[in-house]
């Protein structure tokens, strides 16, 4: 049967948590290696503390666990500290005919009322178990010649009821020591400094952008309802990736006869000489040019 890590400790803080991954490296703390089976997960109490490694499961040898569960229904995760926080939903307290408890719950039901004393009685806000994780990539001395990194995850149960009646890393001198550098490094804070490379290297366009690389309409020409959207417009720089885009009039019944000037790929505009020439291809048939003048006169 595999014990908690630690029990009837609260942790403070990542430095409290480095403590605990250190312990473990040292092998003065057990890891957990394997899922928790259902007699295991009874020790699951307020000041239960578990070192898990994240790793592929191996069905042969029921080694390996690539994610915690315990039996138990948890609301949204909250940030705080590069913590995450997790409150037990209240269903996995009190068993309902809509919505059954989990058979984990059950034994942990069937227990309690075999304590003396204890009760079926609503439980409190604040007896109610909050959980709490942290993360880190972890470089053993005995696996860096191989460049191996494990991920180590540690799971920390409390309420608030008895948190100031847990035990502190403080009180456990064994762990109350120096932790050695470049062994432990926050997984939370480098998945966010991948992301952060992620968008140097491929930003997105940001608001009130004519185009972005990979947009559909980057060949073709924009139109705008109004000269002041226009104006915006000549103040970027394009990303067309044509010489010249062509002219197009504006349909806005305000400005009929205003023409949208496209710029050329420095942010300038398209040489007069091109909108002349491109005025004259598209001028009318002699004879509709004709009927026009009569409709108008």
């Amino acid at each position: 049967m595999q014990q908690p890590t630690l029990s009837h400790v609260r942790i403070r803080s990542t430095r409290d948590a480095i403590a605990v991954f250190y312990g473990v490296a040292r092998n003065m703390l057990p890891l957990i290696t394997r899922r928790l089976d259902a007699e295991e997960r009874l020790c699951i109490t307020a000041g239960t503390v578990f070192v898990w490694e994240e790793a592929a499961s191996v069905e042969a040898s029921g080694l390996g666990m690539e994610r915690w569960t315990d039996g138990m229904g948890w609301g949204p995760s909250r940030v705080r500290d590069e913590f995450l926080f997790y409150h037990q939903k209240e269903c996995d307290m009190n068993e309902e005919p809509i919505n059954p408890i989990t058979p984990w719950a059950q034994m942990m039901r069937k227990r309690s009322n075999r304590i003396p004393g204890s009760s079926s009685r609503k439980p409190t806000e604040s007896q109610r178990l909050i959980k709490q994780t942290y993360s880190v990539l972890v470089s053993l001395p005995k696996d860096r010649p191989s460049g191996t990194v494990r991920k180590w995850h540690l799971t920390a149960y409390f309420n608030q009821e008895t948190l100031n009646e847990l035990d502190t890393i403080d009180d456990l001198r064994h762990l109350d020591v120096p932790v050695p550098d470049g062994w432990f490094r926050s997984a939370r804070a480098t998945k966010a400094r991948r992301e952060n490379r992620a968008i140097a290297d491929h930003p997105q366009s940001s608001e009130g952008n004519i185009s972005s690389p990979t947009s559909p309409s980057s060949n073709h020409s924009m139109t705008f309802s109004t000269p002041a959207a226009q104006t915006r417009y000549r103040g970027r720089i394009s990303t067309l990736n044509t010489t010249f885009a062509s002219p197009v009039p504006l349909s806005s019944p305000q400005n009929p006869a205003f023409i949208h000037a496209p710029l050329t790929p420095t942010g300038r505009l398209v040489p007069l000489e091109y909108l002349q020439n491109t005025s004259q291809r598209n001028r009318r048939d002699p004879t509709d040019e004709q009927f026009l003048r009569r409709f108008a006169s």
